[in-house]
């Protein structure tokens, strides 16, 4: 592992702890944005690379949710920016569009989101909306310290929404105002989901998940028009059938759409099927045609 480091950053616990745990090769640096925001950056090659960018976080301020998103009927949405990018690299992903650097940013002062999280009031807060954060569990515990406030303010219901696996590492027993969000998709789609989880893997860790009282959600978003889109959800909810109990769980579903610039820079890294499709642009979002109708077909096969 590599990791690059702003020195202001380096005695940080979390640091210290990555440190301890991986023996890495450190690079001091000034700034994160020297590394991040660097020009002609290559980001599928920066994903193949096994590193981190550590920072300190000068504004932990929360920022409005995205139109896009569900606000769950809180008027109060709001998003944390605790770490920048994702391990995994989906094609259809906005982060890959939106951030020029594929080595995600970890901001060490942990303690500064969580104080500026507990201010706000009757709020929905995603932890992980730029990033997968439970993807990152494995390299320290995150999620500890966002259950406890969790716990502590019913007010608040606090969502990590994910691909990843890393149930497992979880503590026991999270307050029901904490909610884990797995994104789930037929394998016809998750071969666009490059470095994430089987859906078989996913499928285990919402067991592990609900064996630990967690209150779980199941996100089929985005829906993907892959050749014949239609038997391969059909089958695909089949199985989900099989291996859980739909009716004691939410599902949300959405279909593709992005803003059309972040798509734009999207094509530019992967030339699949996914980026390349003529997707219908509109008040500059690309969205399919026919949105309505998959959405509403997805719905009735569940």
């Amino acid at each position: 592992m590599i990791l690059y480091i702003e020195k202001k950053a380096l005695n940080y616990p979390i640091t210290q702890s990555i440190i301890t745990k991986f023996n890495p090769k450190i690079i001091l640096i000034n700034h994160y944005k020297d590394i991040f925001n660097r020009f002609h950056q290559n980001f599928n090659y920066q994903k193949s690379k096994n590193a981190l960018i550590l920072a300190v976080k000068e504004n932990t301020v929360f920022y409005k949710g995205s139109k896009f998103c569900n606000n769950r009927g809180f008027k109060n949405f709001y998003y944390s920016t605790q770490i920048l990018g994702c391990i995994y690299n989906c094609e259809y992903c906005y982060l890959g569009g939106m951030y020029p650097c594929g080595y995600p940013v970890i901001f060490v002062n942990e303690d500064d989101f969580i104080n500026n999280a507990s201010k706000l009031k009757n709020a929905y807060i995603p932890i992980s909306y730029e990033t997968d954060l439970l993807a990152f569990e494995g390299i320290y515990p995150f999620h500890k310290k966002w259950i406890e406030l969790a716990s502590k303010r019913e007010d608040l219901l606090i969502e990590s929404r994910t691909k990843s696996a890393n149930t497992d590492k979880l503590p026991d027993n999270p307050p029901k105002n904490f909610l884990l969000g797995f994104s789930l998709s037929p394998k016809e789609v998750t071969k666009f989901e490059k470095k994430a989880p089987s859906l078989e893997k996913r499928i285990k860790a919402i067991k592990k998940a609900l064996q630990k009282n967690y209150t779980v959600e199941i996100a089929i978003d985005p829906v993907i028009k892959v050749d014949n889109y239609k038997e391969v959800y059909k089958n695909f909810i089949s199985f989900l059938k099989k291996e859980l109990d739909l009716d004691k769980i939410h599902i949300e579903i959405g279909s593709f759409r992005m803003n059309k610039d972040f798509l734009k820079r999207l094509r530019k890294i992967h030339l699949s099927e996914v980026t390349w499709y003529p997707y219908e642009i509109k008040n500059k979002e690309a969205r399919y045609k026919d949105e309505k109708d998959i959405i509403d077909f997805i719905k009735g096969l569940i």
